[in-house]
């Protein structure tokens, strides 16, 4: 039997391929056929699978019901969820958000608000979706309850000159505006007290910048062959790419089933 208890996935490069923005598809299109069997075969054995990710709840709800996993860590780690039971919701204050709102406005720099659940764009923003969720739109100058993180489109790496706020890339042009100490590791820590667990007994699975702090985290730690050099580099092992049966490949390298 393996000696891990859990094992966090990253999603888009990790267990989806990313999505083309030219053409729009959905994340459960995206989960290779042996990334499905490697799912089941690592419950089997006793592993529990853990989505770990940057998006909120609605927007990988049909992934999770596709993969028949219960426990994910969303928002980067500020909401939290464990066999369906919550461990961690927490949520920006008004004036942290008023703050950015003006600052992007300032800036010429289109967002979306979200929460758990959803996605809010304001009416006259220019803010591209993926394609992964509807957006609901709402009045401009509106700002919607209960706002988790914000997202942001961008070419470049850049730094908000808010206290207490930064902006972490979540996949290639993608930044997430979040809290300082927002990260999948939050998460992992959350679940690890909740449940009486060992960091000696988890694996983590990504490929992306905003899989650092997890990888920094997690007892072991499995990078993808597309992954960025800077995650290959923190892993403990390196797998093929997500189309080349990455998951797969690494769980029958490591003996997990």
């Amino acid at each position: 039997m393996s000696q891990y208890k859990l094992a966090f996935f990253d999603i888009d490069g990790t267990l989806a391929s990313h999505n083309d923005p030219k053409i729009k598809s959905s994340m459960v299109d995206r989960v290779p056929e042996s990334t499905r069997l490697a799912i089941k075969e690592l419950k089997k054995s006793g592993i529990e699978p853990i989505i770990a990710t940057g998006r909120n709840h609605g927007m990988i709800r049909d992934l999770l019901q596709s993969l028949n996993i219960s426990s994910f860590i969303a928002n980067n780690g500020r909401y939290v969820v464990f066999n369906d039971q919550t461990i961690a919701h927490d949520v920006f204050s008004r004036d942290h958000l008023q703050e950015i709102v003006k600052y992007f406005k300032s800036k010429h720099i289109d967002y979306c608000f979200e929460t758990n659940d959803h996605l809010y764009l304001n009416k006259s923003s220019k803010f591209l979706d993926d394609g992964a969720m509807d957006l609901d739109k709402i009045p401009d100058g509106e700002i919607p309850d209960k706002v988790i993180q914000m997202i942001v489109r961008s070419k470049e790496s850049f730094d908000i000159p808010i206290g207490g706020i930064e902006a972490v890339k979540v996949a290639p042009g993608v930044f997430d505006i979040t809290m300082e100490n927002s990260n999948k590791a939050v998460g992992i820590d959350k679940i690890l007290s909740a449940m009486k667990i060992r960091v000696g007994e988890t694996l983590a699975f990504g490929d992306e910048e905003n899989d650092i702090e997890m990888f920094e985290k997690a007892g072991y730690t499995i990078a993808m062959g597309n992954g960025i050099p800077q995650i290959k580099k923190l892993a403990d092992f390196v797998t093929t790419d997500v189309n080349d049966d990455g998951i797969w490949n690494a769980c029958i390298a490591l003996k997990l089933f």
